[in-house]
């Protein structure tokens, strides 16, 4: 048995390694446990890339979060010296009538987020590749873009070790539990036990196994990434 951590993290994916990287800059002793090895491909962070945007159209309140995130990656690539953000712009088509671009919008009105509507000749005219219906219309976001998944959970670890989390890795949990005190936790892996005063738990779809107690109506299903490359350029 090892001396005390502050936080032990379980569960090093995005969640994760970010949790282990924004408590190691707070100078927090940080524990880290990974069943596999950094940026493996068994949860949903992995692949070439993943959509990130402002103009959420689930809902606004999403946006002030996203606006947050967007400084972060910022001062993680900065911090890095590695490219892990792009910003391309993006695109939303469907009917202007439904949720999609009505969400849209309305998100982009109320943050005054740069965007503009486009009708399916203006579409044509700007973005070829895509063939709308005359009826369908295209939200254009300008600061749309994406990450490089697995590249960010790299510089996550790597930059949360420079600066002294204690991160290992092929190293699974067998259980855990809070003391009876209620004042710290202990975490019991393949190699040893350890302690600590908290406990995240960033496991994803195993979240059920290690907290059984917790009934959440959530269902774990794949998801596949596919990108397309189009064949040709059609210009107006």
């Amino acid at each position: 048995m090892e001396d005390a951590f502050d936080v032990i993290v379980v569960g090093l994916g995005a969640m994760g390694s970010a949790t282990a990287y924004h408590l190691s800059k707070q100078h927090t002793k940080v524990l880290g446990l990974e069943a596999f090895i950094p940026a493996h491909d068994k949860g949903s962070s992995h692949g070439e890339s993943r959509i990130i945007r402002q103009a959420y159209f689930e809902d606004p309140a999403y946006v002030p979060l996203v606006l947050r995130a967007y400084e972060l990656w910022d001062q993680l690539q900065n911090e890095s010296n590695e490219d892990i953000l792009s910003i391309t712009g993006g695109v939303a088509i469907g009917s202007p009538r439904r949720r999609l671009i009505t969400g849209c919008l309305k998100s982009a009105r109320r943050y005054g987020l740069e965007h503009d509507l486009l009708d399916a000749r203006e579409m044509r005219r700007r973005f070829p590749q895509f063939a709308l219906a005359d009826d369908e219309v295209a939200f254009y976001e300008e600061k749309a873009g994406y990450l490089k998944p697995e590249e960010c959970i790299r510089q996550h670890l790597r930059c949360a070790s420079k600066r002294g989390a204690d991160l290992r890795f092929e190293e699974p949990v067998l259980s855990w539990r809070a003391s009876q005190s209620g004042d710290g936790v202990s975490v019991t892996t393949d190699k040893q036990t350890y302690q600590a005063r908290s406990l995240v738990i960033s496991v994803g779809p195993w979240f059920a196994e290690f907290v059984p107690i917790i009934s959440m109506p959530v269902i774990v299903s794949r998801r596949v990434m596919f990108w397309l490359k189009p064949t040709s350029t059609v210009t107006a």
